[in-house]
């Protein structure tokens, strides 16, 4: 080579025999390669954002990321505007301190003393309620934090207390234990699903000393904690290697990518908070926390509930959030749904369905999920055709599959257990659901056991029916007679689109549930019965001048004007039946908070 090449070309030749063994080396680098200790410490999500951007970007636009939030800015949602919530004899009072920072204070309606004054230091949720967090010492110290009772409904612009949305019965006036009956503890409860490593810091003293790695839940709480990949991943030539994917190798040890692990792995990172568990120790998850590392093995900090679970020598204390058969019936229970499904065998997992980086925020489903298309992906048109069941194009899988036999944040959602409907096994039972009379609200179990066979359909032989099935259809039995629960899916599924009534029928049966015991259940009733009267605007202006929290003689006087506009109910000539659907249904109380 001439000596004037060597001087055009020799910087660049040497730069790539530097990075040939720069790369050489680094591919021989058994730190950059090898085993490592993942249990290091979390980096934040705005360390990540550097080098993966779009991922960052995405994750930014759910409600994941906003779980939890300290209240500053524009992270509280409701006003503080000097609200009022009178309720159970008590007045909360919602406004900003002379610093701007908003707090709230509960009175008595007949006394100013307050019996609870605090500013509010950290938001819960923001997609469709919000609650609100302070420091309160009540022995636990100064960094002692309690969920108030009190929470900003979104969907409806309004305040609302607790005890509507969660299953208790009302309570009784001016009695201070059932109004702060959702007084609760932050440090050892609401901290875990929602923040990035979260750790107690329960001490000896009993004083909490409480962190999280981010509030919310981050890039970390499903990826693992982020130094150790951090510090790997601060060699360039280490970056270049893994960008090209040399010798296959995806996994370097240091993160984990839930795509990457497989389906029952992946599942249990969502399962950590989407389905409620025991702690194998529960002593050392309230000092530091459960030591969950994502990717390897959920079970071994903790195991999910289920119907039969046990805790000490409680005998089956989780049996009222369970159907009969074992399906969850409450929302936080979606993973425990997920393993009782036939499909797990199979090998689908929670990402076949949702991502964390696309899809409508608002539940995160895949964009090539949606609908039946979520089945479509192992069940093709030709092994299952569209005209299956009989009820295409306009049913669709999931109303039959996964129907909506679950209750959470104060409506139906769909079960996470993937079934076959099959009514007739139900048949003379009236403690559970079933798939077709939440669509065909104005039919029996018996008259869906018997259509089956039409469509079909492979379902039990049904048994003889209950006295009552003769009464009215399913979902009017459990609107009058069933427990809470059942009581707000039957609400649920009169107000939904397709149901098989008028909306003016539908209207005259939700009206009674406006008088349920249970707050949850009123505030069901009144939104539905909103929804089912887009076209009348008088009668919308009396829903809306309707508070389902108010005085129990106002609330008594408007549903008897709207009975009386309505029209008549499906038992008000009926009187023997309606007082003993009533009675079965005080029987059946349940007392579901946290």
């Amino acid at each position: 080579m001439r000596a004037a090449d060597l001087v055009l070309f020799g910087p660049a030749i040497a730069f790539a025999v530097a990075a040939a063994i720069g790369l050489a080396w680094a591919a021989a680098d058994d730190h950059a390669w090898g085993p490592i200790a993942r249990g290091r410490e979390v980096v934040g999500s705005s360390a990540c954002a550097r080098c993966h951007p779009e991922a960052h970007a995405s994750w930014h636009r759910t409600y994941h990321r906003t779980m939890t939030q300290s209240a500053d800015g524009d992270a509280p949602l409701a006003p503080f505007a000097g609200e009022r919530l009178d309720y159970l004899g008590f007045r909360a009072t919602m406004d900003r301190a002379a610093d701007g920072r908003p707090r709230i204070r509960i009175d008595r309606e007949d006394d100013p003393a307050a019996i609870l004054d605090a500013t509010v230091v950290m938001t819960v949720g923001s997609h469709r309620y919000q609650q609100y967090l302070a420091r309160i010492d009540r022995g636990g110290g100064d960094e002692e934090v309690w969920r108030l009772p009190v929470a900003w409904h979104i969907g409806e612009a309004r305040w609302i207390h607790l005890n509507a949305a969660f299953l208790e019965p009302e309570g009784a006036a001016g009695d201070e234990g059932d109004y702060l009956r959702h007084l609760s503890r932050w440090n050892d409860n609401c901290i875990f699903c929602h923040n990035t490593e979260p750790r107690p810091g329960l001490g000896e003293d009993g004083r909490f000393r409480s962190s999280v790695g981010e509030l919310g839940i981050a890039c970390e709480a499903c990826h693992g904690p982020g130094e150790a990949h951090l510090d790997r991943h601060g060699d360039p030539l280490r970056r270049l290697l893994a960008a090209v994917d040399l010798d296959d190798r995806d996994a370097d040890g240091s993160i984990t990518d839930p795509l990457r692990v497989d389906a029952a792995r992946s599942s249990e990172i969502c399962g950590r908070c989407h389905g409620n568990r025991i702690a194998r120790d529960l002593a050392a998850v309230l000092r530091r926390g459960d030591g969950f590392l994502p990717g390897e093995a959920l079970a071994e900090v903790s195991r999910p509930i289920f119907r039969d679970s046990t805790v000490g020598d409680a005998d089956h204390p989780f049996v009222e959030r369970f159907w009969p058969d074992g399906t969850p019936r409450l929302s936080a229970y979606e993973y425990q749904g997920l393993l009782l499904s036939p499909c797990v065998a199979g090998g689908l997992g929670c990402n076949d369905c949702h991502t964390m980086h696309g899809g409508d925020p608002s539940m995160q489903v895949r964009d090539d999920r949606q609908g039946s298309a979520a089945c479509r992906g192992c069940h093709d048109e030709a092994a299952i055709p569209a005209a299956h069941g009989g009820h295409a194009p306009a049913i669709g899988c999931l109303e039959c599959h996964m129907p909506r036999t679950t209750y959470g944040l104060v409506e139906g959602m769909i079960s996470h257990r993937i079934t076959s409907p099959d009514p007739g096994a139900l048949v003379g039972r009236g403690d559970q659901p079933d798939a077709c009379t939440q669509c065909h609200v104005d039919r029996s179990r018996t008259w869906a056991a018997a259509s089956m066979a039409g469509l079909g359909l492979r379902g039990s032989p049904a048994g003889a029916p209950a006295e009552e099935e003769a009464w009215g259809s399913r979902v009017l039995l459990d609107l009058h007679g069933g427990d809470p629960i059942q009581r707000i899916l039957a609400i649920h599924a009169l107000g939904r689109p397709g149901a098989s009534m008028t909306a003016d029928e539908r209207r005259r049966w939700i009206v009674d549930a406006l008088e349920d015991e249970y707050p949850a259940v009123r505030f069901a009733a009144l939104r539905t019965l909103r929804a089912l009267t887009p076209d009348d605007p008088r009668l919308q202006a009396d829903l809306r001048g309707h508070d389902f929290l108010g005085e129990a003689d106002q609330r008594v006087a408007d549903v008897d004007a709207l009975r009386a506009r309505l029209g008549p109910g499906p038992l008000d000539d009926r009187p023997a039946i309606r007082e003993w659907l009533a009675s079965h249904r005080d029987a059946s109380l349940l007392w579901i908070g946290e």
